[in-house]
């Protein structure tokens, strides 16, 4: 009798161990992300870092942010320390700025850059709103696919 009631337990706690409900978000409930009521612009319907199918490019994905955002704020010409101009951006976030490397190549949780546009460090562009995801999304992944100047 001992052995069926220990049998019946271990049957019990399996199938327990398998079901759930929504309030336990056990082994068997999909978790659906909130939507987002904002509207979207171009750069937010790039997917996750992880997502991307193709290679980021410097020229045409990230150089538009910096320019959009950053030079117009604050990263030109007169800027002591960091000038995101189109014809400089590349050079002075590598090794021309007075604190580069600002992006460390495969290494974007570690980039000073991806850590200001994140707010980790102080939030870039500073005075201005924080950038989107897919901005930020887009800078990462160029980050982490080698931050090439392609």
């Amino acid at each position: 009798m001992k052995n069926i009631q220990i049998k019946i337990t271990s049957l019990f706690a399996i199938v327990m161990m398998f079901s759930s409900c929504a309030k336990d978000e056990g082994p068997f409930v999909k978790i659906i992300p909130p939507v987002n009521d904002t509207v979207p612009d171009v750069q937010d319907s790039i997917p996750a870092p992880t997502e991307y199918g193709y290679t980021i490019s410097f020229w045409t994905d990230v150089k538009p942010i910096f320019t959009g955002n950053c030079v117009m704020m604050c990263h030109n010409m007169e800027h002591p320390k960091l000038d995101l101009r189109p014809t400089v951006a590349y050079d002075q976030i590598l090794t021309d700025g007075s604190s580069a490397p600002y992006v460390i190549p495969l290494a974007p949780a570690t980039s000073n850059l991806y850590l200001h546009l994140t707010g980790e460090y102080e939030l870039m562009p500073q005075g201005g709103p924080k950038l989107s995801q897919g901005k930020i999304d887009t800078v990462y992944t160029w980050i982490a696919q080698g931050a090439f100047d392609n």
